[in-house]
């Protein structure tokens, strides 16, 4: 089973690491989807965050969560994944 984790990014750059670093070894793919956040969280993904399970997908324009979370999927799906779970960006969410 392919796991994928697609997480929505807007103004999540000071929580958005330790979330990553949540995501146990039973995903196969993270998916960061930068919904044009003023914070720049998708390239500081890129440049801090060293786990070859990522993908940073960066949308033109904010679209909210919703379009920022299908984006997400839709690359997910075009992966081959077998389960998609939605991870919010702020650390809401327990990860594990």
């Amino acid at each position: 089973m392919r796991v994928a984790v697609v997480i929505p990014c807007f103004k999540v750059k000071r929580h958005i690491a330790g979330v990553i670093t949540g995501i146990g070894p039973e995903v196969s793919d993270i998916i960061v989807v930068d919904d044009a956040c003023p914070e720049g969280s998708g390239k500081f993904v890129e440049s801090e965050i060293n786990d070859p399970r990522i993908t940073v997908l960066f949308r033109e324009s904010n679209g909210g969560v919703g379009a920022a979370v299908c984006s997400g999927y839709e690359y997910a799906l075009n992966q081959d994944a077998d389960i998609l779970v939605k991870v919010d960006g702020d650390g809401q969410m327990d990860p594990a």
